[in-house]
């Protein structure tokens, strides 16, 4: 397990903030759409066989009425395209009505003014007529036209639904091994000295009831993981999940590594991937389906990675957390390594963790390292698990954990007066790219939407979320927000295969055709663009530490 990189400092106010003072029963709140997969019957065992029922997309037909009475009719028949409306008016109708108007004329009359002008001998006379004009008003009938305007109807088409088969759903397993405390094991050799009754006798006072001990490295198996340990501390009442430091290089044999521990009898497998399958999606797609080959659909399987999302532009958690994949998201939430709080690290993990929709299991450390690892930030980072909804914490580790730690993990401090709590999905827009954007390009396409998935979040991308947004009754903003994410998560993405053509990697989708020679694929993007390449992101963790494996073995 690698740990966290002591110049990563970076520190940024989440984007969406919630003020609340929440009570126990939010403490017992499930996880939203990923409930049923965290609060799985704990009856029966895990189980290494299972399929899923996948879910077929449908399209109705509904008509309202407006506010003005004008009927509104939305058909649905199958554009193949982002969906289009029209609108039609009718012919408008012109009716005669009876009116008045005012006239106004005026008549003209005569007066006559006589004058005598006493100045000459005999005094004369003149006479001059003035005109006056008066003005006089009458009303007369007259007749208006009034039209009537015809009856609108908007006719919406809306986009295919895809015809691709319907992908493999996450199948929830029959029971789940990540609720509760669990320690993490690296060399079973530094771990109370390798004595399996001891480890057993310092669980059980500590309130663990987990240990994920640590199975292969690369494609190395490390024989510390065996049936012999597992019956064992299955007979004390524990459950023991395998973990599998993978490097992408042989992935296949990667996988075959996890499965060995699965029929091993380990009630869980969790994957720990960090830096090195970062661009690395056809090596990240060939582990996950190779592994559920061997272990089935329903086995539990969890992912150890980075915490923070958005540092890591290029690593593909759509394919580790997507159709097929990881059940459960264990994010390696180490604050005094990354030099931040523990109310921060839960805020920026579940902004962006919680938009792959996969119930959260917070990964703490129990090692000193820089100034913010102390009692109290241990305990607070329990309690802040619990806050969030969290029904299970593991810690990294055992060997590098002082004694006095682990009272720490026992206790709980009091719920604080105030703090901020978030949990709303971050948002993603124009302009962003990387696999967040590849996630919702990948439903976006299995709610009809037939856009690139590319990770690029372009103007088509924009005119798809637009369209979502629009057929869901949310304002049509172009940006991928919580209410947005939460629309989008109902809807069945489609599996995308990613392969190799032409030097370029590129993802595909295989569609049922009616044509001889069976399966028509279809190109989506046409390849993984540069800075897939180039980025790593801001790496929080360390490269190989914790890894257990020696330079010079074979991955």
């Amino acid at each position: 397990m690698a740990r966290l990189l002591g110049n990563e400092r970076l520190q940024r106010r989440p984007h969406g903030r919630g003020l609340a003072v929440l009570a126990a029963a939010v403490c017992a709140a499930g996880l939203g759409p990923a409930a049923a997969i965290a609060f799985a019957d704990d009856s029966g065992g895990g189980g290494l066989t299972g399929a899923s029922t996948p879910v077929t997309a449908t399209t109705t037909a509904t008509t309202g009425t407006t506010t003005n009475g004008t009927s509104v009719t939305v058909t649905t028949p199958c554009s193949g395209s982002l969906g289009s409306s029209t609108t039609t008016t009718g012919t408008a109708t012109t009716t005669t009505v009876p009116t008045t108007t005012t006239v106004t004329t005026t008549v003209t009359t005569a007066t006559t003014e006589t004058l005598t002008d006493t100045t000459t001998t005999p005094p004369s006379t003149t006479t001059t007529t003035v005109p006056v004009t008066t003005p006089v008003t009458t009303t007369v009938p007259t007749a208006a036209t009034e039209t009537t305007p015809g009856t609108t109807t908007v006719t919406t088409t809306p986009a295919c639904t895809t015809t691709s088969p319907a992908p493999t759903e996450i199948a929830v397993p029959k029971s789940n091994p990540f609720r509760g405390r669990a320690m993490w094991i690296w060399e079973m050799h530094y771990t109370d000295g390798g004595n399996v009754a001891a480890i057993i006798a310092q669980a059980k006072r500590y309130g663990i009831s987990a240990v994920y001990v640590k199975s292969s490295d690369g494609t190395s198996w490390w024989p510390q993981f065996s049936r012999e340990l597992v019956t064992e501390l299955h007979d004390a009442g524990l459950k023991v999940c395998a973990w599998q430091y993978v490097y992408g290089l042989r992935p296949a044999v990667e996988a075959n590594l996890g499965s060995r521990a699965a029929h091993d009898g380990a009630d869980c497998l969790v994957i720990d991937a960090e830096s090195q399958y970062q661009s690395r999606y056809i090596a990240a797609q060939t582990y996950v389906s190779r592994l559920r080959k061997l272990v089935g659909q329903r086995y539990p399987v969890g992912l150890a990675s980075f915490p923070y999302v958005d540092y890591h532009l290029s690593f593909p958690y759509s394919v580790f957390m997507g159709p097929g994949g990881a059940q459960y998201n264990l994010p390696q939430m180490y604050w005094a390594d990354i030099g931040t709080s523990v109310s921060f690290i839960f805020a920026h993990t579940y902004e962006y963790n919680e938009i792959y929709r996969r119930p959260i299991f917070p990964l703490g450390q129990l090692w000193n390292s820089g100034r913010g690892m102390s009692a109290s930030s241990i305990e607070e980072f329990d309690l802040f698990a619990k806050v969030y909804g969290a029904t299970g914490v593991s810690w990294w580790d055992w060997q590098s954990a002082p004694l006095t730690y682990f009272s720490d993990i026992d206790k709980l401090p009091a719920l604080p007066v105030s703090y901020s709590v978030n949990k709303t999905p971050a948002s993603i827009f124009r302009g962003n790219k990387g696999d967040l954007v590849i996630w919702a390009q990948e439903h976006l396409y299995g709610a009809g939407y037939h856009i690139a998935v590319d990770g690029q979040f372009g103007p088509l991308t924009q005119g798809a979320v637009r369209a979502f947004q629009r057929r869901h009754e949310l304002a049509a903003t172009g940006v991928v927000n919580g209410l947005t994410w939460d629309a989008l998560d109902k809807v069945t993405p489609v599996t995308v295969r990613w392969t190799r053509r032409a030097n370029q990697t590129v993802a595909v989708v295989a569609r049922k055709a009616n044509l001889a020679g069976g399966v028509q694929q279809t190109t989506l993007i046409e390849s993984v663009p540069s800075w897939m390449k180039r980025i790593h992101g801001r790496n929080e963790l360390h490269k190989d530490v914790g890894a257990g494996g020696s330079p010079t073995a074979k991955r």
